[in-house]
């Protein structure tokens, strides 16, 4: 178990680096995941100006607290989930009426501190758990110390390649910017590490494959940004990484919008076998892939995740820790991935030699050329060779579809769709392509 020990590792130094969309802690954490593959960075100066969106300043936070004569009743450096992620800096005297506004809990978690973010808009905060809001003596004065600044810097993204033998790239994606989470960030870069391992012992890679690592959102719309032209190139299909070591015992796979990538078909065909869990493309929550799918990129990208964003009651919270997560469900994650991958880098799209019009099959034997269908040599000859699957195959085949695609045209079964395409490939009508 040389992957478990050190990923568990890894995780311990990533853990507690106080991260965010930017700065200092992020880029901390990628350095530490270089240590394993070799990224490479791309930066976007702040306030450039991507597709609807700018990149933030850099956030710098030094310090945090809410004291009450002197005594910290809450104090970032024990948790740096108990401030505002982004927070504008402040000091201030408060009174418990003014303080309460700006104080995150959750009641259905009241031992935990949730996680807030305000990147886009200024302003400042405290979280903290329900059960110790209440035990606030609302007589008291307090004393509310946020020491951040905001400055020019980067956004910054990094990215490492497999090359296969087509350039056709198959994009796996994650993100690095929640501090303090387990199942909800750093699953994610732990999977990508691994299968990045795995794939680069692949002695034949059909595909090539890109992994990425960013912050959330921002960081997906600048990689769209700067790559894409390539992708509307080369981009096959893709994933995105996300949840995927929590309790559930198996994973689940969100399909891309519209159905698009070739994973959607493949995984379907086999989410029985391999009982993995189909979800719908919902634009409302997830991750990534809803920029990926969004608006007319409608790109073949769809997301992994194990125990899922929002319905589990740890989520965005102090509780998404070290004891919520399993590392074995980590690795299990990454082995199963890893098999649905190979699936995809194996299976090829369907193409005609002569791609105009229905083809002349008689002369080739494959149809009759008397239309008289009682005739038993006929009859003979559509068992041995089903026409309907025949039909569909050369229909479908435009470079678009592939073995899976005509499987749920058809209903017929993968085993005899490959053995009518094995005999269309001999008579030289069809091909397969990456």
């Amino acid at each position: 178990m040389k992957n478990l020990k050190f990923f568990i590792n890894q995780f311990d130094r990533l853990f507690p680096i106080t991260r965010s969309i930017t700065g200092d802690g992020y880029r901390k954490s990628i350095k530490i995941i270089q240590e394993n593959i070799p990224l490479k960075i791309f930066k976007f100066k702040s306030g450039v100006k991507i597709f609807d969106w700018r990149v933030p300043k850099e956030w710098v936070i030094k310090d945090a607290f809410i004291s009450v004569k002197n005594k910290k009743i809450v104090d970032f450096n024990k948790n740096n989930l108990h401030v505002v992620n982004y927070s504008s800096p402040i000091n201030k005297n408060l009174n418990y009426k003014k303080l309460v506004k700006k104080i995150h809990y959750i009641k259905k978690t009241p031992n935990a501190i949730p996680y807030v973010t305000s990147y886009y808009k200024k302003d400042w905060g405290f979280c903290i758990s329900y059960n110790k809001f209440k035990k606030i003596d609302k007589k008291a004065k307090f004393k509310a110390v946020i020491q951040s600044k905001f400055k020019n810097g980067n956004l910054e993204i990094g990215l490492a390649k497999l090359k296969g033998k087509s350039n056709k790239i198959f994009l796996i994606s994650t993100y690095l910017c929640h501090p303090s989470m387990a199942n909800n960030e750093l699953s994610g870069p732990i999977v990508l590490q691994n299968l990045y391992n795995k794939i680069k012992k692949w002695k034949n890679r059909n595909l090539t494959y890109y992994f990425l690592i960013n912050p959330e959102t921002i960081g997906s719309i600048a990689f769209i940004k700067k790559f894409k032209n390539q992708l509307n190139k080369q981009l096959h299909s893709g994933v995105v990484l996300t949840c995927l070591g929590g309790p559930k015992k198996t994973i689940s796979y969100k399909v891309s919008k519209n159905l698009v990538s070739p994973l959607d078909k493949i995984i379907s065909y086999y989410s029985k076998r391999k009982n993995i869990k189909i979800r719908n493309f919902d634009p409302m929550d997830g991750s990534d892939e809803r920029q990926y799918c969004s608006g007319n990129l409608n790109y073949p990208i769809g997301q992994f995740a194990r125990t899922i964003y929002g319905k589990y009651k740890e989520y965005h919270t102090s509780a998404d820790n070290k004891k919520f997560i399993n590392f074995k469900n980590v690795i299990q994650s990454s082995n199963d991935i890893e098999k649905i991958l190979k699936i995809n880098d194996a299976t090829k799209m369907i193409c005609r030699n002569i791609p105009e019009c229905e083809l002349q099959l008689g002369k080739r034997g494959l149809y009759p050329n008397k239309n008289f269908h009682h005739s038993k040599k006929y009859k003979k000859l559509f068992f041995n060779i089903n026409t309907k699957i025949m039909m569909a195959i050369l229909s479908y085949a435009d470079g678009k579809h592939n073995i899976y695609d005509i499987h749920f045209k058809t209903s017929e079964k993968v085993k005899d769709i490959k053995k009518v395409m094995n005999i269309l490939i001999k008579k030289k009508l069809i091909y397969l392509s990456i």
